[in-house]
């Protein structure tokens, strides 16, 4: 019998994360605009951001079940003897990225992630991130941390995005001259230690107890320039984008 795809999971694979961003800032688009929004603002950055890292979570689960429902040997593989946890660390995500691979290679076994493909997804997410913040509220009342997102996302290059076997390529395999403008680090460094860190923090809210985060020492460090929502919530788009642009892939090679 064939596998009759439930609609509502292949829409939420396709949906974009950009529209969990852009009704946030409607939302707040649909005050006043005065002081008021600045404390309002705070509080939807650090809620926009957790939704779309659970919203993630659910997609890469989802994505794996897609698998599992036409590849029966993938399915005992992921959910039997090398199960995924909550695909919220690096491990899982990169984990589904190489599954979704090897399930489009089955199907053409020439295909390969090519120059143009990422220079699709890595120009399509610089110019998704300046149309969703930058004649937003949410720029307006923090100039200093948008600005600074946008000279981040323009200085990470289409190698750093994805390999054939590695999403978010870690640092060793970028030269250290290209890395000069994040502080040495790499994507991967930037979601394992902050993406991944304050989605913790916020999910656990360890910040109702422990005051000290950030430490001083950590606050007068070149890299708290990364403790910034506008970079944590891009990365999380160039995620989604990369894997709904290959879901996208996969499902038109089952066609």
């Amino acid at each position: 019998m064939p596998y009759i795809q439930p609609n509502n999971h292949i829409q939420f694979i396709l949906r974009p994360a950009t529209n969990i961003v852009k009704e946030a800032i409607w939302s707040l688009n649909a005050t006043s605009g005065g002081i008021e929004t600045y404390p309002i603002s705070e509080y939807l950055l650090h809620s926009l951001f957790l939704k779309l890292t659970g919203a993630q979570e659910q997609k890469l689960k989802c994505i794996c079940w897609e698998l599992a429902c036409r590849d029966y040997e993938y399915r005992y593989t992921r959910y039997e003897k090398k199960p995924y946890s909550e695909c919220s660390d690096y491990n899982d995500k990169c984990m589904v990225y190489v599954d979704l691979l090897e399930a489009i290679t089955k199907l053409d076994d020439s295909f390969e992630i090519s120059d143009d493909f990422k220079d699709e997804i890595i120009s399509e997410w610089r110019t998704s991130i300046q149309k969703l913040f930058s004649k937003s509220l949410l720029a307006y009342n923090f100039p200093k941390l948008y600005k600074e997102c946008m000279v981040i996302i323009t200085s990470i290059k289409k190698n750093w995005i994805m390999g054939t076997s590695q999403l978010l390529i870690k640092k060793e395999n970028i030269p250290a001259a290209e890395r000069s403008n994040t502080c040495s680090l790499s994507l991967n460094d930037l979601f394992v230690k902050y993406v991944y860190v304050e989605r913790n923090r916020l999910a656990h809210n360890t910040r109702s107890y422990q005051h000290n985060l950030p430490s001083l020492k950590e606050m007068k460090s070149d890299k708290y320039i990364f403790q910034n929502y506008f970079i944590l919530m891009a990365i999380i788009v160039l995620i989604d984008l990369i894997f709904t642009s290959l879901f996208k892939i996969y499902l038109d090679k089952l066609k």
